[in-house]
């Protein structure tokens, strides 16, 4: 009788341990010897020389990675508590709703007043301020998307955890974690990438007189754009290029193949681990660090949050109350600091024009989620099926998705001036690159999570393309096509700050919109009262269209195109 195989560990591989060694002491080098480099952060602009660019570049990522590591701790509680109490979820849900509505410029007075305030204008106040504002923009989509998968989690899987006692730790190991790691994984590669996309508004800080310019990619790029300084902002590109392909290959790629275990059902064929990742699973280095390190603090955060986060449905809604009452509390000092903004003094002509305005911003904003979808949609159909197109079609996109809305404009001036077309359709074009990308990375995870079943009977049923599109595929990913216009939504209008206002070259280009109405009155005239009216009346109108269109289709859709398995 033959002996059962037992698969192989890969061989230790000493060149590979030799190569992370060195890229590790290249950063350390660069740390330690450009430091003294660095001008102050309340400098009026960076030091340009194309050396210090990799220390720029290790700054940035430290303050993504751990506005990143806030994101998913406070999303996967906020999503949990949501989809658990019905009272939570009737006070967490508007107020993601409000709080996505606010532009990342709209959190500038906030990160002013409570980090810059606190530490009275320290350089750590200034840093904390920066990650508070990159959090803001990765933030949303996630919790988003695991209340989105845990409110359509099967009820048989809900009913099997409480049949085996599953509680604290265990209920989130081997529940909630596995259900949402998808849509979690899909979404935490769109907030990577609109990290990128904010990071220059992120660490260029700007209130009135005062500016703050921390050290950073997304500074470096931003002063070469404005300088009109064609090859510093092509060096700063390809560095962005090659950090974002690079995370590709190391982290998101090989965590996209881990997740695809978690998909309810089976989905298509085992999962194959990249040649990158198994190129990493020689080194002892990697094996020590997963083992030794990541694996013990994993464990310890997952029992430790556990506990806090599983408290009894009356603690929970005891929180949920809590956190909410200080909302309304600091909701309640913003509102009467902004009315003594407001009307402080008259109306002036910026003021009186904010209500027109928003009409051209809303429509811009309303043609950029439309076209997001009729371009994601087609290409996750042509896609889904294809994991290696898929996943080649992923890595594009984030990469694309991480380059900041300014930086193609040189690309769509020559559009339009080829095209003979305004600033108008430029400023629509600039929009899609804020909304194109969280539509088509919730699409492209709703189709790889179809069940292989339910295309084994299409298929048996002799669905044709046509029919399969109208009647299986555009069904099972509308919970995700929806999700991911609800935060396309609110990522159009955040990128509609850079698609109505950009200064490139040392000219300024700019059509008549609430976004370039705030962003003058923010950088360049420092207007308080315009400020004020302008992020009231755009939150306004979002949280509006939320509540009346948005929510009841989100909820619709939801329950009724629930996939069980």
């Amino acid at each position: 009788m033959a002996r059962p195989t037992t698969p192989r560990r890969p061989p230790k591989s000493l060149p590979i341990d030799v190569g992370l060694l060195v890229f590790v002491g290249a950063l350390v080098i660069i740390v330690l010897l450009g430091r003294s480099h660095l001008r102050p952060f309340d400098a009026p602009e960076l030091d340009p020389r194309p050396i210090l660019l990799p220390l720029y570049l290790v700054r940035s990522l430290a303050r993504l990675v751990l506005a990143y590591t806030f994101a998913v701790t406070l999303a996967l509680a906020v999503g949990r508590l949501a989809a658990r109490s019905l009272v939570a979820r009737r006070i967490i849900l508007p107020t993601l709703d409000v709080l996505q509505s606010v532009p990342i410029l709209g959190f500038f007075p906030a990160a002013v007043a409570v980090f810059i305030g606190i530490f009275r204008g320290s350089a750590l106040g200034v840093e904390a301020a920066a990650i508070f504002l990159i959090f803001t923009s990765m933030f949303w989509n996630l919790a988003f998307s695991v209340y989105e998968t845990l409110i359509t989690l099967p009820e048989e899987l809900v009913l099997a955890g409480r049949q085996f006692g599953l509680r604290g730790p265990l209920i989130w190991t081997r529940l909630i974690l596995p259900a949402v790691a998808p849509n979690l994984l899909y979404n935490s590669i769109l907030s990577w990438s609109n990290g990128w996309y904010f990071l220059m508004a992120s660490e260029i800080i700007a209130a009135g007189p005062a500016r703050y310019t921390l050290p950073g990619l997304g500074s470096y790029l931003a002063q070469a754009i404005e300088s009109g300084r064609n090859d510093r902002m092509e060096l700063a590109l390809l560095a962005l290029v090659i950090v974002v392909v690079g995370m590709h290959l190391l982290v998101w790629s090989p965590l996209e193949t881990w997740a695809e275990r978690f998909h309810m059902g089976e989905s298509g064929e085992h999962p194959r681990v990249p040649r990158m990742g198994r190129l990493l699973a020689r080194s002892r280095l990697v094996q020590w660090l997963a083992r030794g390190v990541m694996a013990p603090v994993a464990q310890w955060s997952i029992r430790a949050w556990g506990r806090l986060l599983n408290l009894p449905a009356p603690f929970s809604t005891l929180l949920a109350v809590a956190a909410f009452g200080a909302f309304l509390a600091g909701m309640g000092y913003a509102g009467w600091q902004a009315a003594q903004f407001a009307f402080e003094r008259p109306l002036g002509p910026l003021a009186r024009q904010i209500p027109l305005t928003l009409l051209f911003s809303f429509l811009r904003v309303t043609v950029g989620v439309g076209l997001a979808v009729l371009l994601s949609v087609p290409l996750a159909f042509a896609t889904f099926r294809r994991t290696r197109i898929r996943q080649t079609v992923l890595s594009l996109l984030q990469i694309l998705g991480s380059i900041p809305a300014t930086a193609f404009f040189p690309l769509i001036a020559i559009v339009m001036l080829r095209l003979r077309l305004g600033m108008n359709v430029g400023s629509i074009l600039l929009v899609l690159t804020g909304t194109f990308f969280y539509v088509a990375f919730n699409v492209l995870s709703g189709a790889a999570s179809i069940p292989k079943e339910m295309n084994e009977a299409a298929a048996g049923l002799g669905l044709n393309r046509a029919v399969y599109l109208r009647r299986v595929f555009v069904p099972a990913v509308l919970p995700s096509l929806v999700t991911g216009c609800v935060t396309a939504w609110g990522g159009g209008w955040n990128a509609i700050i850079f698609s109505e206002y950009v200064v490139a070259g040392g000219r300024h280009y700019e059509v008549a919109g609430i976004g370039a109405t705030l962003d003058r009155a923010t950088y360049v005239t420092g207007d308080l009262q315009v400020v004020t009216l302008s992020l009231v009346s755009m939150v306004a109108l979002v949280v509006l269209v939320n509540r009346v269109f948005w929510d009841p289709l989100y909820q619709h859709v939801a329950q009724r195109y629930k996939l069980e398995p």
